[in-house]
């Protein structure tokens, strides 16, 4: 079994997916934390920084999804935080997490993210730049909503709530 998490910045994918990871006793694996320390070892830039850097250079993103995509694949048991996962990851369970402009912005300034710009217009910048890179680089839309086996807004669920809807998901 194989679930993948997307959605956009601050709609709870991490958090989610540690907590489903956790319950089910499946690893857990985030391309977002993995694409931070990347970045930061890399090219000593903050995320966004390197979103941007990305854009000019797509072989970068294909060579981080290639990496990612071969890893996943080979496992099982595995939850992975992972926009394009719909996209790469065969024979998972793909889930979009929903949140607003508004709630997005206070989860993430709560989590305090080091070296990560959280203004409302950054997330949103980050979130459009993200999108249209996908479509580009791949002709896929991240935002389509047809790519999901099951859709959850967060706005107003705690994480716990948001497992248990995938749980039942599953159990179905």
């Amino acid at each position: 079994m194989k679930i993948t998490l997307s959605g956009k910045a601050g709609a709870g994918k991490s958090t989610v997916g540690k907590i489903l990871a956790q319950k089910l006793d499946f690893e857990f694996i985030s391309i977002g934390n993995w694409t931070r320390e990347y970045a930061l070892k890399n090219y000593n830039m903050n995320i966004n920084q390197f979103q941007e850097y990305c854009s000019l250079h797509p072989e970068v993103d294909k060579l981080i999804d290639i990496k990612m995509s071969e890893n996943c694949n080979l496992k099982d048991n595995i939850i992975i935080d992972y926009r394009l996962g719909f996209h790469f990851i065969k024979n998972s369970l793909n889930i979009y997490l929903n949140v607003s402009d508004a709630i997005a912005f206070e989860r993430i300034n709560i989590a305090n993210r080091i070296n990560e710009d959280i203004t409302k217009d950054d997330i949103d910048k980050r979130n459009q730049e993200m999108c249209f890179r996908f479509i580009k680089t791949y002709g896929v839309d991240i935002n389509n909503l047809k790519n999901y086996d099951l859709v959850i807004n967060t706005d107003q669920l705690t994480p716990e709530q948001i497992v248990n809807k995938i749980i039942v998901k599953l159990n179905n």
